[in-house]
């Protein structure tokens, strides 16, 4: 038997089906009430397996950033090194699978979708403009536990001190291996220095359109590529 009540202990909703259906996943049972149109109980049951699922993905962030904390006091720059080796195969197959700016926009929000993130976009001109508050992995880790930054600036902390570790592998994955791989960014991003305001994505519709400073602060070179 399924059966969604509270737990006075956990002081919020918890599963509580028989023995037989306890490891039965939520999303089936959403699927079911769906198609025997029970509409009341689906609803329930999606708010309830958003609350299942955010809670693991939240402490695997931590567990990231946690890690990462650790490894910089074997040198700031394992963590570079680090980030690089875990996501240059990813850069690559993203640059082959998604080429174009809308369809890595499309991409990239589905990943903050995923991460729970609260984002809103506005399209200028020349560029899409992403405002996360917060971003569902970093941003939150933020807002929400004690974070140790670097202390040091780096080329791969957009030359600036204080950049959370967790934070850093925007900085390699969505800008330093992009420009290396093709000569231009799949975004740009403005991590903010109060916790407590958004961090801005900038996708830019035409390469040419990116400003150099933003080839500068990371080390590269617009012209060069």
């Amino acid at each position: 038997m399924i059966r969604l009540a509270k737990s006075e202990i956990l002081g919020r909703l918890i599963r509580q089906d028989s023995i037989g259906e306890l490891t039965v996943p939520t999303w089936t049972l959403i699927r079911d009430a769906i198609r025997t149109g029970k509409t009341e109980e689906a609803l329930t049951l999606l708010d309830y397996c958003f609350n299942e699922t955010k809670p693991v993905h939240d402490n695997l962030c931590s567990f990231v950033d946690e890690l990462l904390t650790h490894l910089a006091t074997f040198g700031d720059e394992e963590v570079y090194a680090f980030l690089r080796r875990r996501y240059e195969p990813m850069v690559r197959r993203w640059l082959t699978e998604t080429p174009d700016v809308k369809e890595s926009l499309q991409r990239s929000v589905e990943y903050q979708r995923g991460h729970g993130g609260n984002c809103s976009i506005t399209e200028e001109p020349d560029r899409y403009v992403v405002a996360c508050d917060p971003c569902g992995s970093g941003g939150q880790l933020r807002r929400t536990k004690e974070v140790l930054p670097m202390k040091r600036a780096y080329f791969w902390t957009w030359g600036k001190r204080d950049i959370p570790h967790y934070c850093i592998h925007c900085c390699v994955i969505w800008e330093i291996l992009p420009i290396e791989l093709r000569g231009y960014p799949i975004r740009i991003n403005e991590i903010a220095e109060n916790p407590l305001d958004p961090c801005i994505h900038f996708y830019y519709k035409r390469p040419e359109s990116i400003p150099e400073t933003f080839y500068m602060r990371i080390g590269q070179s617009k012209t060069e590529g």
